[in-house]
């Protein structure tokens, strides 16, 4: 018996190494399309270091020097985190390759996203156990049944309640606790007490991140900053130290070419799943129809961060609680009941950037968006724009139906 249990464990471990050699690939040839283009910079070189191999806890940990908290959502203030001596990084991967590795044991249509996260952790042997604590906002019923399928005890994690309502008092209420019990429990988790100092640098450092980013995007806007180049550099944001991260997006915004050049391309808006490297593919194959992705609604992009946060009692309670305001009644996610400031912006954002087409990305088993694509079809077409639907995964075998598709899109924008 024991002899048996050695030979499957030498089998196992054969096929890691043979699907973790195919994940480098996978990462490596995306890397490689992106300094093949003709408008790489240096610049771009540090956050494709950032990529250039598979998620590993352990190796972040080391690059920025805290220890992690790692969220499921980006409900969960980041603010706090940083008060309290941890760096939170959202727990995602764009890999198809590891969700592979996850697939036999996963529902059929379940989140890519989250399949391929749950897949890297195998490949990687790094379990929940690197980070500190794991925080899941619930959102998704994915991230809710998440520990389920991955037979983790729900004790282990932390679970923020999201009311799923924000106009109503009640819900906002019940969030305002949520705040507080998370900053709580992150005192009890680093054995440190969240100091009035330490809340207001950590609110001003990322206020600053938020200026910082509005500035990357205002220069994908004016087409300076190509769409790709864009989700590479949000994607990096919780992968380094943010001091850093800020450091090399200035330099980044120093090199982009000035006046901004001129295009043909067609300007969209992308609304719809988020994008994690290395799962370029749409941005690439949108390019390739044509088309420019001027603005978005993705929480792996301009979505990121909440934006500022408005003080009116600089205590530790006052700032929880604008903490609180913000990241609730800011948030668009389409998993809430009452969502019209998602539209109201997607309007907004497409009237200053002369945008009259709307690409909606929608990963299969990402229950959420594929509802709310039903209901928002109508009402863009009523105000005038076109509108497609791009149902798609991780894997690259629909690209060229999906390259027909974008193409005869591009046509109607014209």
């Amino acid at each position: 018996m024991a002899e048996i249990e050695q030979k499957d464990d030498a089998r196992r471990q054969r096929q890691r190494q043979r699907v973790w050699q195919k994940t480098l690939q996978e990462y490596a040839e995306e890397i490689s399309l992106l300094r093949q283009r003709p408008d790489y910079h240096e610049s771009f070189a540090p956050f494709l270091d950032l990529v250039a191999e598979p998620w590993s806890p352990s190796a972040l940990a080391a690059r920025v020097g805290k220890p992690l908290a790692g969220v499921f959502c980006i409900h969960a203030p980041l603010e706090i985190f940083d008060a309290l001596g941890l760096h939170a990084v959202k727990l995602c991967c764009g890999s198809q390759t590891a969700q592979r590795v996850s697939a036999p044991f996963m529902p059929v249509l379940m989140c890519p996203m989250l399949k391929s996260f749950v897949g890297m952790l195998d490949l990687t042997e790094e379990g929940l156990s690197a980070y500190k604590v794991t925080v899941l906002p619930t959102t998704c019923d994915w991230v809710v049944k998440l520990p389920e399928i991955m037979g983790i005890p729900a004790d282990q994690l932390y679970y923020m309640e999201l009311p799923h309502r924000k106009e109503s008092e009640r819900g906002q209420r019940r969030w305002h606790e949520e705040v507080f019990a998370l900053a709580h429990h992150l005192e009890q988790v680093t054995g440190k007490r969240l100091t009035r100092d330490a809340l207001m640098a950590s609110i001003r450092k990322f206020m600053r991140l938020w200026a910082l980013l509005d500035e990357l995007t205002q220069a994908k806007r004016q087409g300076r900053l190509a769409p790709v180049w864009y989700m590479l550099l949000t994607n990096c944001f919780l992968l380094e130290d943010y001091d850093r991260w800020a450091q090399q997006v200035k330099t980044v915004l120093a090199a982009l070419p000035e006046p901004p050049p001129s295009a043909e391309s067609a300007k969209v808006y992308l609304a719809g799943s988020p994008i994690v490297f290395p799962n370029f593919k749409l941005v690439h194959l949108l390019e390739q129809a044509g088309m420019y992705v001027a603005a978005d609604d993705l929480c792996s992009s301009e979505r990121l961060l909440s934006g500022g946060v408005s003080i009116t009692e600089p205590s530790v309670s006052g700032m929880l609680d604008a903490l609180g305001d913000r990241y609730h009644q800011a948030c668009i996610c389409p998993t809430f009941a009452d969502n019209d400031r998602r539209i109201n912006r997607l309007l907004r954002v497409a009237a200053e950037s002369n945008i009259r087409g709307v690409v909606f990305n929608y990963l299969k088993g990402c229950h959420p968006y594929d509802i709310e694509s039903i209901t928002l079809e109508p009402k863009l077409k009523r105000e005038g724009f076109k509108f497609i639907k791009i149902e798609t995964d991780y894997g690259k075998e629909d690209s060229a139906n999906i390259l027909t598709r974008l193409e005869a899109f591009r046509q109607t924008l014209s």
